[in-house]
């Protein structure tokens, strides 16, 4: 099935700017990007010429000598016979760009001459790891990026069929804080446990909606991506253009990875991410790396604590203490045991679920352009599980889907404490409400609210 995408849009921006350089689109594996890509050049350009480095390994000799425009042109015509590579109406497409560097390189000549249009794409895994290629200078300043992920909650909602309509009443109730009739928010409910159970991979949604909904489906085609992701892991190509692992790291990113769900699922102190439970005796030193490499490549999200409520959150985040969260949510689910999923989807879980809802909440912060951080303070008892900087100060988001007690929000908006907030949100899994210190919103309306608090914040700044 065709997945509607956000990113098409940047794309069509970033085609009508004047004076547009080279880009990279960026992303983990099989989040879409070569579908995206190759829809928006044909549907764009008189002609698109693809350069796949990935599964045509011959096209890196073009790249090799001069990269001047005129000297790459001619020899990709030897490749491309009957191709004719009209300037200002022709895209060149770089398929995987991280498997060849020097093409890479080249982007800076193409940025100066302006005849034809760049677009390549690359995953995080590539695009990141030949860094470690010491001979390889990427110039700077001569390419622009678009990172792609998995599909958002509305994007999933298009799939599922869901028209613009519909989607605004979304928009229009999160706002006006008005309830749902009980029917259409049950079904919504459904739709966002469905969500979080498949999470937003392209082939996991469309696997998922084509075979009815099938939860096995889903869950065999992430348990298919998890071993390929892990057959990434250390992976660098070096300056000769060659595939390299890095063995000790991949244990290490191998150890980490499967950690997370572990530590998420623990019922007691779940304030951290401890490195002592990733391997006995494990220190920060040895495993920062390793997380490092996950967050750039797109499969995990780190959550700071802030020594302080006070704004700008950035300046006051402890990079050693942390929650970490998968990217994807279908992927945690996937590495659960797959009673967890029915246990989920029936709500017979319990408290365990509030694992799954936090890292979802994550998701949904991280996809609407947040970063994370939250707050805990064992001294005062006071943990907030998210903030947010909004247009007119601090926001406390509370995902509270399985214990409703907010009493460090409490204290903090009642001014019982050292800080301050402007207003607090609680997420929950029913309806619309209003607290006498929060307003709460279910969890299916929470990506518009999200959406709505960046707007703020972008009609303030204009």
């Amino acid at each position: 099935m065709e997945l509607k995408r956000k990113i098409y849009d940047d794309l069509r921006r970033w085609k009508e700017r004047a004076g547009h350089k080279p880009l990279i689109v960026e992303g983990l594996r099989q989040v879409g990007k070569s579908y995206i890509v190759q829809k928006f050049a044909k549907e764009n350009y008189d002609q698109t010429i693809t350069f796949d480095f990935r599964h045509q390994a011959e096209l890196k000799s073009i790249f090799n000598g001069n990269l001047d425009v005129d000297t790459i042109i001619r020899k990709a015509r030897l490749f491309f016979p009957d191709q004719l590579f009209v300037p200002n109406r022709t895209v060149l497409v770089f398929e995987e760009i991280g498997d060849c560097p020097i093409a890479r390189t080249s982007l800076k000549s193409f940025a100066l001459d302006g005849r034809y249009d760049v677009m390549a794409t690359g995953s995080l895994l590539g695009v990141v790891n030949y860094r470690k290629a010491a001979k390889i200078k990427i110039p700077t300043g001569y390419e622009e990026h678009l990172k792609m992920e998995g599909l958002d909650f509305e994007e999933y909602l298009w799939a599922c069929g869901l028209d613009e309509t519909a989607i605004e009443e979304l928009r229009s109730k999160t706002r006006d804080i008005q309830e749902l009739d009980s029917f259409t928010a049950g079904v919504y409910k459904r739709l966002l446990k469905d969500y979080c159970v498949i999470g937003g991979l392209p082939e996991v949604v469309s696997r998922f909606l084509d075979s009815g909904k099938n939860y096995l489906e889903a869950r065999t085609v992430l348990t298919g991506l998890l071993q390929d992701y892990r057959a990434d892991f250390g992976r660098f190509v070096d300056e000769e253009g060659l595939e390299q692992i890095d063995y000790r790291l991949q244990s290490r990113l191998n150890m980490v990875f499967n950690s997370i769900p572990k530590q998420l699922a623990r019922e007691q102190d779940v304030r951290k991410f401890k490195f002592s439970e990733v391997s006995r005796g494990g220190r920060a030193s040895a495993f920062e790396g390793a997380f490092e490499w996950l967050e750039q490549a797109g499969m995990c999200l780190r959550c700071f604590n802030v020594h302080t409520l006070d704004t700008p959150l950035s300046l006051n985040a402890d990079e050693n203490y942390f929650k970490a969260f998968l990217a994807d949510t279908g992927l945690l689910m996937a590495m659960n045991p797959i009673i967890t999923t029915r246990e989920f989807l029936n709500d017979e879980l319990g408290a365990k679920k509030g694992a799954i809802y936090e890292n979802l909440a994550a998701v949904l912060i991280h996809k609407a352009g947040f970063p994370l951080f939250y707050f805990a303070d064992g001294g005062n008892h006071i943990e907030i599980d998210f903030l947010i900087e909004g247009r007119d100060g601090l926001i406390l988001y509370e995902e509270k889907s399985t214990n409703g007690k907010m009493a460090a929000s409490r204290r903090v908006m009642k001014g019982e404490t050292p800080y301050r907030a402007t207003c607090c949100y609680k997420i929950i899994e029913n309806n619309f409400g209003q607290g006498e210190f929060f307003t709460a919103i279910p969890q299916f309306c929470a990506p518009f609210l999200l959406e709505q608090i960046r707007e703020q914040i972008q009609n303030f700044s204009q």
